[in-house]
């Protein structure tokens, strides 16, 4: 990610007229604010009533969505911003001090390994606050503002494995590692606190990935294979192209100017 950031400051690549399909793209985010306002509009008993959501994160653009709905109007009572061991929200949160990590950790939740999340700049920036591509924070965030309305929790690999077998169990719940970050810090919060989080409170996790994507941790955990979407259905079975390149910014940019012109 940080190479790809690079290149998109890079005005010898000017002339490719680069973009990302992931969130550092704010057009990846924007669709990402309409299922906050579905699920709600689903579930709702009341049409005042509050709702709490839990967003397993990692580069933070999912979360973005909903703290940009909640801005337009939904009425969202606390997000719950669920991490894998790459803790640094969660501590910059509880102290406004940010540390990132470098290199980040790996986790069996893989597409949440960030240590820098690419879109805490625009979260900091919501809240007041200025922070650069780097995580230097130039002007401090309202962090007692971002703590009225989100909480935070780190979850390591041993409570994520711990909550897929709970929920399947308890509930019949198929989870996958990222399902089950957001799963898990919805149970701790829950736990933690319970005048926010009582029998009627209307709350949502999130299931970012599904659970056929990750066949050898559901059936060593559960001891079965979850079914495969028609969607996945014979990909197994396709060539993937793909080509290795070193971790440098050099090769990469080599690369883009020797592949696309």
């Amino acid at each position: 990610q940080a190479l790809v950031k690079q290149a998109f400051s890079d005005a010898e690549l000017d002339y490719l007229g680069l973009s990302s399909a992931n969130s550092i793209n704010v057009g990846r985010i924007i669709p990402q604010i309409v299922y906050y306002f579905y699920a709600y509009a689903k579930l709702r008993k009341t049409a005042d009533e509050e709702i709490v959501f839990s967003v397993p994160s990692g580069n933070f653009g999912d979360m973005m969505g909903g703290v940009l709905a909640m801005q337009m109007g939904l009425p969202v009572k606390r997000f719950i911003i669920a991490t894998n061991e790459n803790d640094e929200f969660p501590k910059f949160l509880e102290t406004g001090n940010y540390d990132k990590i470098v290199p980040s950790k790996n986790c069996i939740s893989s597409a949440m390994n960030v240590g820098h999340p690419s879109n805490l700049a625009r979260l900091v920036a919501l809240y007041g606050g200025m922070m650069d591509e780097s995580g230097k924070i130039f002007t401090p965030a309202d962090m007692e503002a971002m703590r009225s309305e989100i909480w935070s929790t780190s979850i390591s690999d041993s409570k994520t494995r711990e909550a897929i077998q709970e929920a399947w169990k308890e509930h019949e719940l198929l989870l996958e590692p990222h399902g089950s970050v957001g799963w898990a810090g919805l149970m701790e919060y829950c736990k933690e606190s319970q005048d926010d989080c009582g029998r009627d409170q209307l709350c949502v996790a999130l299931e970012t990935a599904h659970p056929a994507k990750f066949p050898q941790e559901i059936e060593k955990l559960l001891g079965f294979d979850p079914a495969l979407p028609p969607s996945l259905e014979g990909l197994e079975d396709k060539m993937e192209s793909f080509d290795h390149l070193d971790n440098d910014y050099e090769e990469f940019k080599r690369y883009l100017i020797g592949n696309y012109k």
